[in-house]
């Protein structure tokens, strides 16, 4: 049987994930609301497959699979995230997750991803999309995104989320100085002059929950 681990800081999604999910016949070993604790449960649990959110406290969805992928290749990610571009779905792929499902879509779809994910093919029909020439980001910003790393992407997308530096310092477990430092770089690389820009990009590429 498959055994997944849902990790998502809503606690109404991870409700409703796993009474989808336990429906079916596939077996929730655990949840959590934070990176760091899925980084351990998924040491402990050895699931055979993370169902991850990407914007959670502590360790965002980017640094859980880069430390995940770091120690093995048997656990299957399936990304269950709100932000619904191609463009982010192909960077999660770059990643190292096997999956992609938007929080917009009829949740009665994940069943369908988990059922692939889990039988060990990759599921990202918004990664194809981008591949086949229809973007769904501006074409000026396209260029602009691929350039981002992935922290200086989950720090744009705190920043215009309303976050402010000392927050997002203790979320992603950064000192102000260095939250201080990428929002110069952002601003630079996107060419923004105030929080605003940031906010508009952010919004304009679909970025936001």
């Amino acid at each position: 049987m498959l055994k997944t681990l849902l990790v998502d800081d809503h606690p109404v999604v991870r409700f409703a994930v796993r009474m989808l999910l336990e429906k079916v016949g596939i077996e929730v070993v655990g949840e959590t609301s934070n990176g760091a604790d899925a980084i351990q449960m998924a040491r402990q649990l050895q699931p055979n497959l993370i169902v991850l959110d990407m914007s959670m406290p502590k360790i965002d969805g980017f640094q859980v699979i880069e430390h995940l992928r770091s120690q093995t290749q048997q656990i299957k990610i399936l990304v269950l995230t709100s932000q619904a571009t191609a463009h982010f779905a192909q960077r999660c792929q770059k990643a190292g997750a096997n999956g992609f499902v938007t929080k917009t879509e009829d949740l009665s779809g994940l069943v369908d991803a988990v059922r692939v994910v889990g039988r060990g093919y990759n599921y990202f029909p918004q990664a194809d999309y981008l591949e086949q020439g229809q973007p769904e980001v501006p074409v000026q910003d396209q260029d602009v995104l691929t350039q981002l790393s992935d922290r200086e992407m989950s720090v744009l997308v705190s920043l215009a989320s309303g976050m402010s530096n000392k927050e997002i310092s203790q979320q992603l477990v950064l000192s102000e100085k260095t939250i201080s430092t990428y929002k110069h770089r952002l601003k630079a690389k996107l060419n923004a002059r105030s929080i605003i820009d940031l906010i508009d990009f952010a919004r304009r590429n679909k970025l936001l929950d």
